[in-house]
C-alpha cells in the first residue's frame, strides 16, 4: 500500500473538478478502449474522501494508495509489456467499484499542434483533408489502434480536468475526422511493430505554442523569463503571485487610509491604485498556457513515449526565440508527464508564401534545426518536398506521418539500421574561391528530376548573396558563384518559397541552412578598397576644416578620378567611443545621382541636396538594433542647410513634429544634414549633421535615444575619440560618342548630322531625382539647340528590337532640359513642337515628316482632362492631351505625340518605377493610349534611348 503524495506543482490548485461525494472516481483519460504505456510506470489517479484507500487492480497488479486531505489519490501501476489481451481495469474504494473494459499495454504517443496537425483524413473541405484520405479510411480497420480526440476545443486560464475524453478503435466509420499526420505516424508504428498503438489528438488551428506550454516550461528557460512571470503572476500558489497580491493589497489599504483622511478633513478623495496588469486574467486561446490548461492538463500525467508536433506556422516571426520556445514546451511537457525521457517529433514546416519578409521562414527553419540538435530527446522530419506554395495546408500528410515514425523506430524502438534523418551540415571549408560542404547522414546525393541542385546562394564579405552553382563530389558538395570570387557567406533554401532539390540516398531531403560568420571590420574595409573605388576619406570630428561652411577637408579625394557611370555607392562610418569601442555601419544603394562630386558630406560647394528614395539599400553593422541585410527601399537627406520636422516629402510613417527620417530642408547654408534612413523599419541607419561643429556635431548609427531619432541637436560627436567616414563607389565606363552614333545611325542613317547628347537605359539609369547616363555630353557642348532627336530601342524579352526615332524643332535652348524630365532638371514642357519627323520598325505608327506635333515632359502626377486642348485628345483617359499636376516630383512623363494621327510616337512615364516603369512604341493596347499604368517595361530586357541635337 502507498501513502499518496501528489507530484505535480501544488500551484495547479484546481487540477480536478469532480463533485465532492464518497464514491470513488477515476480521471477522466481512464475510458473503455484505452491503451496503457509499456515499459514505465503507469499513473492512475482520481478523486475520494480525505484519507479514503483506493486499489487499482489491472495485469495481475495491485496497488492502493489514500487520498489526500484533499481528496486526490493517485498509483502507479509498475512497468508492463506489450500486451493486445483485451482486459480490465478496477478501482475501487469503500462504496464503489470502477471498471474500465477493453485495456491494452502498447506505446501512447500525443498529437499536437496547429491546422496541419489538426488537418483530417478526410472531410468535407477538399482544401483540408489528406489527398486520398477516403480511400484509406475506408481500408483502415486497426482494433489494436486506439484514438482519443480532445473536442471540442477550448480554453481555460486555470487548469482544468472536467473534459470527458472517449478511446476508440481505429474503424473506417471513425476514422476520418482524426488528425491525418498523427494516424499516418500511428499506423506505421503498429505495422512495424506489431503492438497496440494509442493516439491522444489535442490541436488547435491558428493557434501559438505558447498556449500550450506549462508553466513549468516557461520556468525553465532563462530566455523566457518575462513570459514565465507574467504566468507566475497570474497562478495561484506561485511566489510571483503572493508577492503582487501582497503589495497590492498594501497599495489598496495605504489608499484606504488616505480616502479615510480626506473624508474626516472634507477634502476630496483620491483616486485608487491602479489594479496590476500582472493580475488581471489572460483573455483569449492565444496566450500562454491557456490551451495547456484545458487541452492537455485533463490527461496530465497520462504515461506516454513522448508527443509529435506540427506547428510554428503562427510563431513566423519569433526567428530564432522560436528554439527556446520549442525548448520551454518540451522541458515543461517532460515535467508534468512525470517522464524525463519524454520525446517531441516535430515536423519542419513546409515551404508557403507567406508574403512580407521571404526570410522569416527560413529563421523558423533554422530555429527548428538549431532544437532539434541541441535536444536530444527530439526529432525533426523535413518535408520541404511535399509542401504547397499557394497552400500552407499541404494535402500530403502520409510522408509527413511516416518521416516522422521513422524517427520513433530508430530512436525509440531499436531499429538503429533505419535512414530516419535528413542530411544536416557538419562541416564546411572554402577553397578556391568555392565552398566545399560535408554533411551528417548521406552516403549518396539525389537531386529533384535529375536537375541540378538548386536554392543556393553565396556572398562575399558584403553580404550581396548571388545564385550559386553545386557540384556533387561523393558526398560532398562544391558550392560557388563566378560572380563571388572570394565567398564568406552561404545560404540554402532562404527564401520562403524554395522547395527541396536535394535529399540523401533514403529521400529524405536536406533542410535550410546558412553559414554567416560575423563580419570583421578590416576585413570588410579592406574588401571594399579591393572592388570598389575609395572616393572620399573624411574626418568627421574636424569640422574646423569648413570656414565658411561650403567647404571640406578631405583627408581623401578622388572624385576627379570617377569617371564611368556609377553603378553603386556605399558609405563606411567607423566611430570610435571614448571608451575605445568600435562602431561601425555599411550601407550600400544604387546611385541617387551620377555626380561622385555630389555624393560626399553635401556642404553648399558640392552642389548636393537630396531628399529622396534610394532603391537596394543593404546594410551591414555591428550595432545591436540595427536592421541588417537586403532593406530595398530608404531615403537621404542630405543637404547644407536649415530643416524643420515638417514631413515635407511624405515619407511614410515620419512624425511631423520630431526630427526623424521626414524632414524639411531650408534654402542656404545652415546645420547641415547628411541621413541615410531605413524609413519602412522608422530608423536611421546613419546621421551626420551640424557639419560645422567639430566635436560637438550630431553624430550616431541607428536612432538616437530620446525624442529625436536622427540625431539633431544632441552634440553626440563628443562621445567619440575618432571618427571616419569613407565613401566607395563602383562604376562602368560610359559610352563614347562614336557608339551612340553608329547605334542610331545603323538605324536611321538621316540623323548622321546630329551631336549625341545624351544615352541612358530607362530601365536602371533613373536614380530618384537624377539621372544616370550612359552617354552625356551636355557639359562639353556649347551654343543654342536648334533641333532634338529621340532614338528609343527596346529589347523585348524575347530578344526582338523594336525602335522610333522622332525629331522636331528643338523647344528648349537649353541642353540640359532636353533629357528625361526628372524633377532635378527643372524641365517642364506641355507644349506644341514644330517640324515633327518620325521613322520606326513598329507595325502601326505613323512615319515621315509631319508640320507639328506634342510633347508632355514633366516630373509631376497627371490627370486625364486635356486642359492644354490638344485637337482629339480626350478628358477621360490617358492620352496625348494630359493635366499636369502636384505633387511636382510625382508619376512622371516623357511623352511624344502625333496628335494630327492621335497616336503616341513614344513614351516613358513612372521614371522611378525601374522594371516596373511604363514603356512603348506607339498607342498602347487598350484604354490609356500613352502606355500610363501598363507597367510595361517588364516586357523589356532593355530600353535605350538616345538624345541627339543639332546646334545653331
Amino acid at each position: 500500500m502507498h501513502e499518496f503524495k501528489w507530484l505535480l506543482p501544488a500551484c495547479a490548485c484546481a487540477m480536478f473538478a469532480f463533485a465532492a461525494e464518497a464514491k470513488v472516481e477515476l480521471a477522466p483519460v481512464f475510458t473503455d478502449n484505452a491503451v496503457l504505456q509499456r515499459g514505465m510506470e503507469v499513473p492512475v489517479w482520481g478523486k475520494a474522501d480525505p484519507g479514503e484507500e483506493v486499489t487499482v487492480k489491472f495485469a495481475d497488479q495491485s496497488v492502493s494508495a489514500k487520498a489526500g486531505e484533499d481528496g486526490k489519490w493517485m498509483v502507479k501501476l509498475a512497468p508492463m509489456k506489450e500486451s493486445s489481451e483485451n482486459r480490465t481495469l478496477e478501482v475501487s474504494g469503500k462504496e464503489n467499484k470502477l471498471s474500465v473494459a477493453n485495456v491494452l499495454v502498447g506505446e501512447v504517443w500525443l498529437c499536437s499542434g496547429q491546422s496541419n496537425m489538426e488537418l483530417p483524413l478526410w472531410g468535407g473541405n477538399p482544401r483540408f483533408r489528406h489527398y486520398d484520405g477516403d480511400k484509406v479510411a475506408a481500408q483502415s480497420n486497426f482494433p489494436l489502434i486506439r484514438i482519443a480526440q480532445m473536442r471540442p476545443y477550448g480554453w481555460s486560464t486555470l487548469p482544468r480536468t472536467d473534459f470527458k475524453i472517449t478511446w476508440q478503435p481505429v474503424r473506417p466509420d471513425n476514422i476520418a475526422p482524426f488528425t491525418a499526420a498523427g494516424f499516418f505516424f500511428g499506423r506505421e508504428l503498429f505495422q512495424k511493430l506489431n503492438i497496440p498503438i494509442g493516439l491522444i489528438s489535442s490541436h488547435w488551428g491558428g493557434t501559438r505554442i505558447e498556449p500550450w506550454t506549462p508553466p513549468e516550461g516557461f520556468n525553465s528557460v532563462p530566455e523566457l523569463a518575462g513570459i514565465a512571470r507574467d504566468v507566475n503572476a497570474k497562478l495561484p500558489g506561485t511566489a510571483d503571485y503572493k508577492k503582487i497580491n501582497e503589495a497590492t493589497q498594501k497599495a489598496y489599504a495605504e489608499w484606504m487610509e488616505k480616502c479615510k483622511a480626506a473624508l474626516a478633513k472634507g477634502e476630496v478623495t483620491p483616486p485608487p491604485p491602479a489594479y496590476p496588469n500582472e493580475l488581471k486574467a489572460y483573455t483569449n486561446h492565444q496566450q500562454p498556457t491557456v490551451l495547456y490548461n484545458r487541452m492537455i492538463y485533463p490527461f496530465v500525467p497520462y504515461a506516454m513515449r513522448g508527443a509529435i508536433w506540427y506547428q510554428g506556422e503562427a510563431n513566423l516571426g519569433d526567428g530564432a526565440l522560436y528554439t527556446q520556445k520549442m525548448q520551454a514546451l518540451l522541458n515543461g511537457w517532460k515535467k508534468v508527464f512525470l517522464n524525463p525521457d519524454f520525446k517531441l517529433y516535430f515536423a519542419q514546416l513546409a515551404p508557403f508564401t507567406y508574403g512580407g519578409d521571404k526570410t522569416r521562414l527560413p529563421q523558423i527553419w533554422e530555429a527548428q534545426q538549431k532544437f532539434a540538435e541541441s535536444e536530444k530527446d527530439a526529432g525533426m522530419a523535413v518535408i520541404n518536398d511535399v509542401g504547397n506554395l499557394k497552400d500552407i495546408h499541404p494535402s500530403d500528410k502520409k510522408t509527413v506521418g511516416e518521416r516522422l515514425a521513422l524517427l520513433a523506430l530508430k530512436r525509440d524502438y531499436g531499429m538503429s539500421n533505419l535512414k530516419a534523418d535528413s542530411p544536416t551540415l557538419k562541416s564546411h571549408r572554402i577553397e578556391n574561391g568555392k565552398f566545399i560542404l560535408d554533411f551528417n547522414a548521406v552516403e549518396q546525393w539525389t537531386t529533384k528530376n535529375n536537375k541540378p541542385a538548386a536554392n543556393f546562394e553565396v556572398a562575399a564579405v558584403d553580404g550581396v548573396f548571388y545564385p550559386a552553382s553545386v557540384e556533387i563530389r561523393g558526398t560532398s558538395l562544391v558550392v560557388g558563384s563566378d560572380k563571388v570570387k572570394a565567398p564568406k557567406s552561404l545560404r540554402y533554401m532562404w527564401d520562403q518559397t524554395d522547395e527541396a532539390t536535394l535529399a540523401n540516398e533514403a529521400g529524405l531531403p536536406l533542410g535550410a541552412f546558412r553559414i554567416e560568420p560575423p563580419v570583421v571590420l578590416d576585413e570588410l574595409v579592406s574588401y571594399f578598397k579591393e572592388s570598389s573605388k575609395l572616393v572620399y576619406e573624411y574626418n568627421l570630428l574636424s569640422g574646423s576644416g569648413f570656414g565658411d561652411r561650403t567647404k571640406v577637408n578631405y583627408l581623401a579625394d578622388n572624385s576627379a578620378g570617377v569617371t564611368g557611370n556609377l553603378t553603386e555607392i556605399t558609405y563606411l562610418a567607423v566611430l570610435t567611443g571614448n571608451d575605445g569601442k568600435v562602431k561601425w555601419v555599411a550601407v550600400s544603394m544604387n546611385p541617387f545621382v551620377n555626380d561622385a562630386k555630389k555624393i560626399g558630406v553635401p556642404v553648399k560647394s558640392a552642389n548636393a541636396m537630396f531628399q529622396t528614395r534610394i532603391q537596394n539599400m543593404r546594410v551591414l553593422s555591428n550595432v545591436p538594433g540595427i536592421k541588417t541585410g537586403i532593406i530595398g527601399e530608404g531615403n537621404i537627406e542630405f543637404w547644407p542647410g536649415n530643416y524643420g520636422t515638417n514631413n515635407s516629402a511624405r515619407i511614410p510613417g515620419a512624425n511631423n513634429s520630431t526630427y526623424d527620417f521626414g524632414d524639411q530642408p531650408n534654402q542656404g547654408v545652415g546645420y547641415g544634414s547628411m541621413q541615410i534612413h531605413n524609413y519602412r523599419a522608422r530608423q536611421t541607419v546613419f546621421a551626420y549633421n551640424k557639419f560645422d561643429a567639430g566635436k560637438n556635431s550630431d553624430l550616431g548609427i541607428g536612432n538616437a535615444p530620446g525624442r529625436n531619432p536622427d540625431w539633431t541637436f544632441t552634440g553626440s560627436a563628443r562621445n567619440y575619440k575618432e571618427a571616419k567616414l569613407y565613401v566607395f563607389v563602383k562604376e562602368r565606363p560610359r559610352m563614347k560618342a562614336d557608339a551612340v552614333m553608329a547605334l542610331v545611325n545603323a538605324k536611321v542613317p538621316a540623323a548622321a548630322a546630329m551631336k549625341p547628347l545624351y544615352c541612358c537605359d530607362l530601365r536602371t539609369g533613373v536614380k530618384g531625382e537624377n539621372v544616370s547616363y550612359e552617354f552625356d555630353d551636355s557639359a562639353a557642348l556649347t551654343g543654342k539647340v536648334r533641333k532634338v532627336g529621340y532614338f528609343l530601342q527596346l529589347t523585348g524579352n524575347d530578344g526582338k528590337e523594336s525602335w522610333v526615332f522622332a525629331s522636331m524643332d528643338a523647344f528648349s535652348p537649353d541642353a540640359k532640359k532636353l533629357g528625361v524630365p526628372v524633377y532635378s532638371t527643372g524641365a517642364i514642357f506641355q507644349t506644341i513642337v514644330k517640324n515633327l519627323e518620325v521613322a520606326s520598325n513598329v507595325p502601326g505608327v505613323k512615319t515621315g515628316k509631319f508640320e507639328d506635333g506634342n510633347i508632355e515632359f514633366w516630373a509631376a502626377n497627371y490627370a486625364q482632362p486635356n486642359e492644354k486642348a490638344i485637337p482629339g485628345a480626350s478628358n477621360d483617359v490617358f492620352d496625348f492631351g494630359d493635366r499636369r499636376q502636384d505633387p511636382a516630383n510625382g508619376y512622371g512623363s516623357m511623352q511624344v505625340h502625333n496628335y494630327r494621327e492621335k497616336q503616341t510616337v513614344f513614351a516613358f512615364n513612372q521614371f522611378r518605377g525601374g522594371n516596373r516603369a511604363d514603356c512603348g512604341i506607339g498607342n498602347a493596347p487598350g484604354k490609356n493610349t500613352d502606355w500610363t499604368f501598363s507597367g510595361s517595361m517588364m516586357n523589356y530586357s532593355k530600353a535605350l534611348l538616345c538624345v541627339l541635337v543639332e546646334l545653331e
